[in-house]
């Protein structure tokens, strides 16, 4: 089945791949563990697709505040992969 809302662009579309692939393994975990890992591989895709993009390393915090603007949309990964690139840009053209 085609996932409509996946991005078709990189680097949103890897870090939206990387979210979606541990966001598949949540039954697996324990209380609220899956939070964190979810973080963790998107902080990771992130920091792996800004330095081959040449964007700003990104933070934990900046992987939470991207969650917090995609929070409650349908297209929730898709919300948050666009918006931790576009804060990466933006952090980019600030240190320039």
């Amino acid at each position: 089945m085609k996932d409509l809302f996946r991005p078709t662009q990189e680097p949103a579309r890897s870090i939206y791949d990387a979210f979606q692939k541990e966001a598949s393994k949540r039954k697996e975990c324990f209380d609220l563990e899956w939070i964190l890992l979810e973080r963790v591989a998107i902080f990771r895709e992130a920091w792996k697709q800004a330095k081959k993009f040449g964007y700003a390393l990104p933070s934990i915090n900046l992987v939470k505040e991207a969650e917090k603007y995609a929070s409650g949309h349908a297209d929730y990964g898709a919300k948050l992969a666009y918006r931790l690139v576009e804060i990466m840009k933006e952090k980019t053209s600030h240190n320039v």
